[in-house]
């Protein structure tokens, strides 16, 4: 849902030697291997360019900026497009020409003035760094598409889950996110407008897409709920939505409304509005849908189970392994009415689990761990293998977390360091 990093490239120093020009050309092919959209900008070596390029490069919506070191005697000039031009940056230095000890004081200096700065030290061509600048630049656009989100809630917190109450103008100071609140009558006018020709046409798609188990009728249902929300994240321009499922929502509508999972929907379970956050934040850093899941129990030997109702299909390796289920809800529910679940087979591979927290919302609690199994039968189970069980015990913050694909701590730690938060890993 978000695009590429938007990254403005200035080089600072001039080519006209050979061996300069040789490295500028080196590292401008070596950058555009980054998964990002690059502007490359003309080096500049003199003050009054560098504040006219400024001026230019303000006019459009870069997330960061690298600059390229080339020589020495340019700190000033380095120190003067970042402090200018305010944007996460990233600057590379050479083994030579004394590039490295001119951007170390550049460094200093925005350090000092609050701006984030990072300082890479390598050879032009050296493929190695991309990586670190990579992460550094997805974090930098991660946190200015985040100031435009807008999340939507439809119902409230169940009472069991405690930890899960937030205050939205903490969330909107601390991540930029607004929260939207969507009365149910809402709801249920969208739903009585949805066409009984718009819920077959999606129940076509669905049984050509995905292994199709539970009753038709039943699928119908949950679509027309699904469809209807659907409507109402288009016309309020949300780019994701909180379902507090079990008790309003299901007792007004006798379905369960989270069958947008197959489409890819990023949906906060039971209200969870701190972990769509979470998925959001799980979904750009590591380029893959991520899910939310109960931590049921922990083993000794340190298999972590997880255990809960639905996941995207997004997350199946392709739709062949999503399967559209009928169950029963959660026993503590007294109504005995059968749910449409959309449970997607789970790829055995690393994964980094975590929860964002806390009253001010500045704590993160991450774990990381290698799938060992699941099973979609009863419900969606889990089994995650990690290194310390009983640290995970012991700092276990809530009965939801996110489940993301790959390893992407580094990107949390730097998410965290930028935003003030505690970043806690077990």
């Amino acid at each position: 849902m978000f695009s590429k990093p938007k990254v403005y490239v200035m080089p600072i120093g001039s080519i006209t030697s050979p061996d300069v020009r040789s490295d500028y050309e080196s590292l401008v092919g070596t950058l555009k291997k980054l998964d990002a959209e690059l502007v490359i900008g003309s080096p500049l070596n003199d003050e009054v360019s560098i504040l006219e390029r400024v001026e230019e490069v303000r006019k459009y919506d870069f997330d960061a900026s690298i600059v390229l070191s080339l020589h020495g005697f340019t700190g000033h000039l380095q120190a003067l497009f970042v402090d200018h031009v305010k944007l996460p940056t990233v600057i590379w230095t050479l083994p030579s020409r004394y590039s490295f000890p001119t951007a170390a004081s550049a460094v200093g200096y925005l350090r000092e003035r609050g701006l984030k700065v990072k300082l890479i030290h390598s050879p032009p061509t050296d493929l190695s760094v991309l990586k670190d600048i990579e992460e550094f630049i997805k974090v930098a656009a991660l946190l200015r598409r985040l100031s435009n989100v807008r999340i939507g809630v439809v119902g409230g917190i169940i009472p069991p889950m405690v930890a899960s109450h937030y205050d939205r103008t903490i969330l909107k100071d601390r991540f930029g996110v607004d929260v939207v609140h969507i009365p149910l009558n809402e709801v249920m006018n969208s739903f009585n407008n949805v066409r009984d020709d718009e819920v077959n046409s999606k129940l076509s798609e669905v049984r050509s897409k995905y292994v199709l188990e539970a009753p038709e009728e039943g699928v119908k249902k949950a679509l027309k709920l699904y469809l209807a929300i659907k409507k109402i994240q288009e016309v309020m321009r949300l780019d994701a939505i909180a379902l507090e499922c079990y008790t309003e929502l299901f007792q007004l509508f006798n379905v369960n409304p989270c069958l947008g999972f197959i489409d890819d929907q990023i949906i906060g379970c039971e209200g969870e509005v701190l972990n769509v956050v979470g998925l959001l934040i799980a979904r750009y850093l590591s380029g893959r849908s991520a899910l939310i899941s109960d931590p049921f129990s922990v083993s000794r030997d340190g298999v972590l189970t997880f255990m809960h109702c639905a996941a995207p299909a997004s997350v199946a390796e392709d739709s062949s392994k999503v399967h559209i289920v009928s169950s029963e809800p959660p026993s503590i529910i007294r109504y005995r009415i059968p749910v449409v679940h959309c449970r997607p087979e789970i790829p055995l591979t690393t994964v980094t689990i975590f929860r964002i927290y806390g009253k001010l919302v500045d704590k993160v609690h991450v774990t990381i761990g290698n799938v060992v199994s699941y099973g979609i039968s009863n419900a969606l189970q889990i089994r995650v293998r990690i290194d310390n069980p009983s640290k995970f015990l012991e700092e276990v913050v809530g009965n939801h977390y996110v489940i993301a694909f790959g390893d992407i701590r580094g990107g949390l730690k730097l998410l965290s360091k930028w935003l003030g938060i505690n970043y806690i890993e077990t």
